[in-house]
């Protein structure tokens, strides 16, 4: 890998005269042109290409003079070294660099620095036989666990059992979902989105007024499967009701795959299979 400093040379040369309108200094990456406000979050610098042939003295001048105004401005190396051909890429270019500012006016200022324009100027086109390159916006990736897709849809679990509105809920479910009923009708195995919305709607037919969660005692993720373990109470039909009640999710990417749900009776039976 090649020192900081090797790297500012790179970043100095980031585009040749071939390059229309010199994209780096102008800003008008087509990616860029669709933003309406200045992105304040990272921006990296995707740099592909090639030295002209005998290029590599003009290319150690810009080793000189752009670690230091690299440094100054914040400017980092996420990566660099030489393409490698394989079977299922396109092109492989003998220099390659990505590099990070800390904003776009950060990349901007840099560009348009006097003492980088006269670096460009004098040694980068002249090193430079071909150049590609691109600003791409860096943001970090959403990585979602399974215990917070479930959590995200238990919030639209607990205002089903209060409200009846079970279509968030069901919207999280996945085509092939099942779950398991501990008695009445709907005991044992069960399956399809179909089936789900039958039940809930007889879960809120027999909790017209609505079943609602007290406390959430306990949030279990053991892999894809996620146990609530939580008290309820209501009126089913119309009469006092309270229960503990485990339910787990079973996660399946972004989707609710599987339903199991668990209680321990501490009012009312539950009758024909009322849920919750």
């Amino acid at each position: 890998m090649r020192s900081f400093p090797a790297v500012a040379a790179l970043v100095i040369g980031l585009a040749a005269p071939a390059v229309a309108g010199d994209a780096l200094e102008a800003s008008e990456d087509p990616v860029m042109a669709t933003t309406t406000d200045t992105p304040t979050e990272p921006i990296l610098l995707f740099i592909q290409g090639k030295l002209k042939p005998g290029g590599e003295a003009t290319y150690g001048e810009y080793i000189k003079g752009t670690g230091p105004l690299m440094a100054e401005y914040g400017v980092t190396v996420d990566a660099v070294g030489a393409g490698v051909a394989g079977e299922h890429t396109t092109e492989a270019w003998p220099v390659n660099a990505i590099l990070r500012f800390p904003d776009l006016a950060t990349a901007e200022a840099f560009l348009a620095d006097p003492r980088y324009l006269e670096i460009k100027e004098k040694y980068r086109d002249a090193a430079y036989d071909e150049l590609h390159l691109s600003f791409v916006q860096a943001r970090t990736p959403k990585v979602r666990t399974p215990k917070a897709v479930a959590e995200e849809a238990f919030v639209d679990f607990r205002a089903g059992l209060a409200t009846g509105e079970w279509g968030p809920f069901l919207d999280r479910l996945s085509d092939d979902f099942t779950f398991h009923f501990p008695l009445g009708q709907y005991q044992g195995l069960n399956k399809g989105k179909d089936k789900a919305a039958e039940f809930f709607a007889f879960v809120s037919k027999v909790y017209a007024d609505g079943l609602f969660i007290d406390e959430v005692s306990g949030v279990t993720a053991d892999g894809a499967r996620v146990v609530f373990e939580f008290s309820d109470h209501g009126l089913m039909f119309g009469k006092p009701y309270a229960n503990k009640v485990a339910i787990s999710l079973d996660v399946c990417g972004e989707r609710i795959c599987g339903y199991r749900e668990y209680f321990g009776l501490v009012g009312p039976p539950p009758g024909d299979g009322g849920g919750s």
